[in-house]
């Protein structure tokens, strides 16, 4: 017997449509903020109908929460190097590139600056940076389970140890924000929670 999947009415989705609309509400977040963000902008910059964007996001807050996951997930990915060195090595060196090298490096300060505003785009955002977080602290929970940390260590507290200064030095000080500066940060934090 030969099983088909079952397709939905209509032309398949886009691939470059798709990443053409999650570009276009990045940028036009980080030019002008979720007040200046419409869908008629977004259609315009990204070359698509209004139509294809509502079909994919019911509202402003879902295409910017896509576009920042679309964004981390390939810039900053989640790693399991097989050691906690290594993990969180690649995660602090992942969250450099995101905020140096990218346009979410433009787009943390609209958001913070947003969330204080908009009730739905703070639980959203809460709900992305739970979901960011918990990867670093996968990672903790592993350099436990395979004895390299103390068994003692707050997984959530590591989590914060190592983004907090990243973004610190972006968002307020200004200071030196590099792959070195990540090495550094991620010695520090180990230091003490070596088993």
């Amino acid at each position: 017997m030969n099983v088909t999947a079952e397709r939905r009415p209509g032309r398949p989705r886009s691939a470059t449509a798709d990443q053409a609309i999650l570009d276009a509400a990045l940028e036009l977040f980080v030019e002008a903020g979720l007040e200046g963000l419409t869908v008629e902008r977004v259609a315009a910059r990204a070359g698509v109908g209004k139509a294809t964007i509502y079909r994919r996001y019911p509202g402003k807050v879902d295409l910017v929460i896509a576009a920042a996951r679309c964004l981390t997930s390939a810039a900053a990915p989640n790693p399991d190097t097989g050691t906690v060195d290594g993990d969180l090595r690649a995660i602090a060196r992942g969250l450099v590139h995101l905020l140096t090298e990218t346009e979410a490096g433009r787009a943390v300060a609209q958001v913070v600056a947003e969330v204080q505003r908009n009730d739905e785009l703070r639980r959203a955002h809460a709900e992305f940076v739970a979901t960011r977080r918990a990867g670093t602290i996968d990672a903790v929970r592993r350099g436990m389970a395979r004895g390299e940390l103390r068994v003692d260590t707050d997984a959530e507290m590591v989590a914060d140890l190592l983004a907090g200064p990243i973004f610190y030095r972006h968002l307020v000080s200004g200071g030196r924000l590099d792959r070195a500066f990540a090495d550094r940060l991620v010695d520090q934090v180990l230091a003490g929670l070596r088993a």
